[in-house]
C-alpha cells in the first residue's frame, strides 16, 4: 500500500468516526422507542414474564402422573436361616440372603385433590397477567421519562439562542462603550460592566450546554447506547392551548391506567389464592402402581423375579390446629386490601389529573402575563438606548434594561418548558402512550 493511499484511508477513517455516532433528529415517539429497546428494566421485566410463563408449565405438571425410577443394592452380614432333615438330607431354610437388589418403577397419580391443582395452575395464570402488567408499567415508565430529557434538550438549545442573542447585543454595546471610551465619551467602570455583562451570559450558555451534555448521557444510559451517541431531538418549543374537560379525562384514566389492570389480575391471583387456601382441609384421594424386580422371595431367596403392586389411597386432614382457617382468613383479608386499593387509587388517579389541570391553567395566566413583559421590556430598552445615546440615562440602567428582556425572554421559555411538562404529565395520568 503507497503512502498516497495510506493517508487517504487515513482522512476516510477520521471522516467515519464522528458519523459513527452521528444520527438524524429523533421525534419524542422516535426517543422512547429507542430507549425502551434497549433499556435494561424493561429486559428485566422480560425475563420476568419468561419466568412466569415457565411457572404455569411447572404447576401444570401437577396433572401428570409422576413417574419414579428407583435401584438399590444392599449387601448383609447377618440374617435368619435354619436346617431340617429332608428324606435323610438336611435342607437348610434362609430368610434373607446377603446380596439383594432392588430395581422399582413408581407411576403415582393424585385423582383427586378437590381442585388444589387447578387453583395453583390459576394462580400461576394471574402471575404471568402481573408479570405482563409489569413490562407495559416499565415501557410506559420509561417512555415518560424521555419527556424531560427530550424537551429538556430543546429549552436548553432555545434558551441559548436567547443568550447568544443577547451576547451579540452587549457585545455591539461594548464596542461602542470602547469606541466612547477612547474618545473620552465613557468611563472605565462603564467599559467594564459590560464586559461583566458578555462573561456572565458566557458562563450561563457553558451552564446550558452542560445540562444538555448530560441530557444526551442519561437519555443514552437509560438506551443502553455508547455515551458519545448523539441526541438530538426534532421537535421545538411551542404551545397551544387546549381545553381539557376534567370528567372525560378521568373517565379515560380509568378505562386506561394500567394501575386499573394490574389491580384486577391481583384480584384474580387473590381469589385463587382464597381458593386454595379453602382446600388446605379437603381429602385428596391417589393412585400408586409400583412395578419392581428384586430377589429375598421365598423359597428362592438368590433369584431375582418381576412383581406389582397396586395402591389406592385417601388423605384427609381431621385437625391441622386451625391452620387452614388462618389461611383462609388470611387470603380473604389480602383479597380487602387489594379492593380497597382499587378505591384509592381511583382517588389518586382524580387528583393527579386536577393537580395537571390546575397546572397547565396557571401557567396558561404566566405565559400570557409574560407575553405582555415582554413587549413592555422591548419598548423600555428601545427608549433606554435612546436616551444613553442622548446622555440622559446610565450604562448601569442600560444593562438592566438589556438584561430584563433577556430574562423576560428566558422566563417565557421556561413556561413553554413547564407546559409541555405539564401537558405530558397529564397524558401520564390519563394512560395514554406516548
Amino acid at each position: 500500500m503507497t503512502r498516497h493511499v495510506q493517508r487517504t484511508v487515513l482522512v476516510l477513517v477520521l471522516m467515519a468516526a464522528p458519523a459513527a455516532f452521528a444520527q438524524d433528529k429523533m421525534t419524542l415517539r422516535e426517543s422512547a422507542e429507542l430507549l425502551l429497546k434497549n433499556n435494561e428494566q424493561v429486559q428485566i421485566a422480560l425475563e420476568s414474564v419468561s419466568g412466569a410463563e415457565l411457572k404455569i408449565n411447572e404447576t401444570k405438571s401437577l396433572y401428570w402422573p409422576q413417574v419414579n425410577v428407583t435401584g438399590n443394592y444392599t449387601r448383609m452380614s447377618l440374617f435368619g436361616e435354619f436346617q431340617i432333615p429332608y428324606q435323610g438330607q438336611t435342607m437348610t431354610i434362609k430368610f434373607g440372603t446377603p446380596n439383594n437388589y432392588n430395581m422399582r418403577a413408581s407411576i403415582m397419580e393424585q385423582v383427586f385433590t378437590w381442585g388444589r391443582v387447578a387453583r395453583t395452575v390459576e394462580m400461576s395464570k394471574a402471575g404471568l397477567d402481573l408479570a405482563q402488567d409489569g413490562v407495559l408499567m416499565a415501557k410506559h415508565m420509561f417512555s415518560y421519562q424521555v419527556v424531560p430529557l427530550y424537551y429538556g434538550t430543546v429549552f436548553f438549545k432555545e434558551a441559548i439562542k436567547v443568550l447568544d442573542d443577547n451576547l451579540r447585543t452587549f457585545e455591539k454595546k461594548r464596542d461602542i462603550m470602547n469606541q466612547r471610551f477612547q474618545a473620552g465619551l465613557a468611563s472605565s467602570f462603564d467599559r467594564d460592566l459590560i464586559q461583566v455583562q458578555v462573561s456572565g451570559l458566557q458562563a450561563q450558555k457553558l451552564d446550558f450546554e452542560n445540562s444538555i451534555h448530560k441530557f444526551r448521557i442519561t437519555f443514552n444510559a437509560l438506551a443502553g447506547r455508547e455515551e458519545q451517541a448523539s441526541f438530538e431531538p426534532a421537535a421545538g418549543l411551542g404551545f397551544e392551548p387546549a381545553d381539557y374537560d376534567q370528567t372525560a379525562l378521568i373517565r379515560e384514566a380509568l378505562a386506561n391506567r394500567l394501575e386499573f389492570q394490574q389491580v384486577q389480575h391481583q384480584l384474580a391471583l387473590g381469589q385463587a389464592s382464597l381458593g386454595l387456601a379453602r382446600t388446605g382441609n379437603k381429602p385428596t384421594v391417589t393412585a400408586t402402581f409400583n412395578y419392581e424386580f428384586r430377589n429375598g422371595f421365598m423359597p428362592e431367596m438368590d433369584k431375582i423375579k418381576g412383581n406389582w403392586t397396586a395402591l389406592l389411597s385417601i388423605s384427609y386432614p381431621a385437625f391441622d390446629g386451625f391452620r387452614v382457617a388462618s389461611q383462609v382468613a388470611q387470603a380473604e383479608s389480602n383479597l380487602r386490601a387489594v379492593e380497597m386499593r382499587k378505591t384509592d387509587l381511583e382517588r389518586t388517579v382524580t387528583m393527579e389529573i386536577q393537580s395537571a389541570l390546575a397546572d397547565i391553567r396557571t401557567t396558561e395566566r404566566k405565559l400570557e402575563i409574560e407575553k405582555v413583559k415582554i413587549r413592555q421590556t422591548e419598548d423600555a430598552l428601545r427608549i433606554a438606548d435612546e436616551r444613553y445615546q442622548n446622555g440622559l440615562l446610565s450604562a448601569t440602567d442600560l444593562i438592566d434594561a438589556q438584561n430584563a428582556l433577556g430574562s423576560a425572554r428566558l422566563n417565557f421559555l421556561q413556561l413553554i418548558y413547564n407546559q409541555t411538562l405539564s401537558q405530558y404529565n397529564l397524558f401520564r395520568s390519563c394512560g395514554r402512550k406516548i
